[in-house]
């Protein structure tokens, strides 16, 4: 679930924080839609919104391109970016009214392309505007309601041409631990495949061939083409001395490649 508090502005003035309870909120489950399905299939789920707060407002729903400029996430309307799936998402109800304490079951059908291959994607725009849902027979200044969250949908293809899906590590660097910082480790990944990998790492410290240490880096998910970072520290004490670092890099099938890194602690 992702939950988003919007933002409100009343006769173009920036609201004081006495009023920051009136902020509307909203939330939706499930965040990411990741699915598999094979080329020309078609698929029906549900996202659930739901109105945190105390403030009514309309929800539109729309589909848009999700894509990345090399690291970072970027969106645009449907056809903007390539293995676009954005025109092919249909939401039900597309607007509807929600009320303080309001759920709200949203249809979402895929129709996956026949020509399609690896990865599909799209994301799904919950955008509030102002409503008279729970606020009728207000007095004083009308809020202005700004603010959009969005469900990544990721689908994998079943026919997806990538044989081997495996993340290739471009860079580890290994920060020693010190009195003041634990041990860090961070590592380029490169998504080189035609569909979307969630890679992860996992660490053993080694001294003199004997394992001292062990420790995982958080999965990240890179579309195709993409690269990411894997980030991960360790607290535990290493006295002085010259010790390896084994790094495995774990894709999405179990599918993994391992590393070695020396490092020293003074």
């Amino acid at each position: 679930m992702i939950r988003f508090v919007g933002a409100l502005a009343v006769a173009g003035l920036l609201l004081l924080p006495a009023v920051a309870g009136a902020l509307p909120e909203m939330a939706i489950s499930p965040a990411v839609l990741e699915l598999r399905a094979a080329p020309g299939q078609a698929l029906t789920t549900e996202i659930t919104v739901s109105n945190p707060g105390t403030v009514g407002y309309r929800v539109s729903v729309y589909a848009w391109d999700m894509w990345h400029d090399g690291r970072s996430r970027r969106y645009g309307p449907p056809g903007t970016f390539p293995q676009s799936l954005a025109q092919r998402v249909a939401a039900s109800p597309a607007t509807f009214a929600l009320a303080p304490g309001g759920k709200q079951q949203v249809q979402v059908t895929l129709d996956v392309p026949r020509e399609a291959q690896g990865g599909q994607y799209a994301v799904i725009f919950f955008e509030m505007a102002p409503g008279a849902e729970g606020s009728a027979g207000q007095q004083g200044p009308t809020l202005a309601i700004a603010g959009r969250i969005g469900a990544s949908v990721i689908v994998d293809t079943a026919t997806a041409g990538a044989s081997v899906k495996l993340g290739r590590v471009e860079g580890v660097t290994v920060e020693a631990p010190t009195q003041t910082a634990p041990l860090r480790v961070s590592a380029d990944v490169l998504n080189p495949t035609d569909t979307h990998l969630r890679p992860f790492a996992a660490a053993i410290i080694m001294k003199d061939r004997t394992p001292v240490g062990r420790f995982t880096l958080p999965s990240v998910l890179l579309l195709p083409g993409q690269r990411g970072v894997l980030e991960g520290s360790w607290s535990g004490t290493l006295r002085p001395g010259n010790y390896t670092l084994l790094f495995t890099v774990v894709s999405s099938e179990g599918q993994g490649e391992t590393l070695e890194r020396p490092f020293s602690v003074h």
